[in-house]
């Protein structure tokens, strides 16, 4: 039986809409610090408290706080430039966020002869038509999901990333495809080892998301995370009802991690105790040569 009062119970809503009347939404433009033009899918949020968002392709964001996030420390990222710590004070002064420009530093791998890769395989959980479906965690822009990918042989080399979709009925999407270093204790990091953001629209309303990585010609030696992040789309709310991919359980590896938007901190996805070490699983997959 519930503690709660009554009178607690007719005071929530009251209390929710205090609350909500004193968040405030920021409203400003990313530039390139360089050239001064705008910055399109940029990163923004505040630090591990599931509040962010990805700026539009001209460069503007839209980021709600609330009085409870006014010391907090917002992060602007963007693949190939420096990225910016802010206090939400600051960025309510000054909405306008230069990024300067930084070199991506490419980690050294040993390279087989181009002819060499003569072996293709599938490295991931390809199950296109399971009956399971997982959902994004959130219906905030920055939402992501993401599958751990354990190499067979090393070094590989990536051809294709694969989506399943299970049902898309908000209409057309567009995503950034994402693969992260992992840390030592196999969670991801925050490093992309693509070097360019890979950026997909897609009206797929049930089937694969595939998209073409060989001209990256990234070729890796060690395990990854391969990951969806919503970054545009239609009105917001339908995204999180209106939008399912292709998932199951399984025993092997390929751990699931979700965050809720841009620079929220990954959560693991468990099935519970009660499936015996079963593990929720996406069909995200890879087509690689080895």
């Amino acid at each position: 039986m519930s503690t709660y009062s009554l009178r607690t119970i007719l005071l929530l809503p009251a209390l929710l809409t205090a609350l909500t009347s004193q968040a405030q939404t920021i409203t400003g433009t990313i530039l390139d610090a360089k050239t001064h033009e705008p910055l399109p899918y940029v990163n923004i949020g505040v630090l591990h408290k599931g509040v962010g968002t990805v700026a539009d392709d001209k460069g503007t964001y839209h980021l709600p706080v609330g009085p409870t996030h006014a010391t907090d420390t917002v992060r602007v990222s963007s693949l190939g430039f420096r990225p910016r710590l802010l206090r939400v004070q600051e960025l309510r002064q000054q909405p306008t966020v230069e990024l300067s420009p930084e070199a991506v530093v490419l980690r050294e791998v040993k390279v087989k002869a181009k002819g060499l890769y003569k072996h293709t395989r599938v490295l991931g959980f390809k199950k296109p038509d399971g009956n399971g479906t997982l959902t994004m965690t959130s219906d905030d822009l920055g939402t992501e999901i993401g599958s751990v990918i354990n190499l067979k042989s090393k070094p590989t080399r990536l051809v294709n990333a694969n989506f399943s979709v299970a049902y898309n009925h908000s209409g057309p999407l567009t995503f950034r495809v994402n693969i992260y270093r992992l840390l030592p204790d196999g969670r991801p990091s925050e490093e992309k080892l693509l070097h360019r953001d890979v950026i997909v629209t897609s009206s797929v309303e049930k089937g694969t998301i595939s998209v073409d990585l060989a001209p990256d010609q990234l070729i890796l030696d060690e395990d990854f995370m391969l990951a969806l992040e919503w970054i545009k789309g239609p009105e917001k709310a339908k995204v999180k009802s209106q939008l399912a991919f292709v998932a199951g359980l399984g025993y092997a590896n390929n751990d699931l991690y979700l965050r809720k938007t841009s620079q929220a901190t990954w959560e693991r996805a468990s099935a519970g105790a009660v499936l015996a070490g079963m593990q929720p699983k996406i069909s995200f997959y890879v087509t690689a040569q080895d």
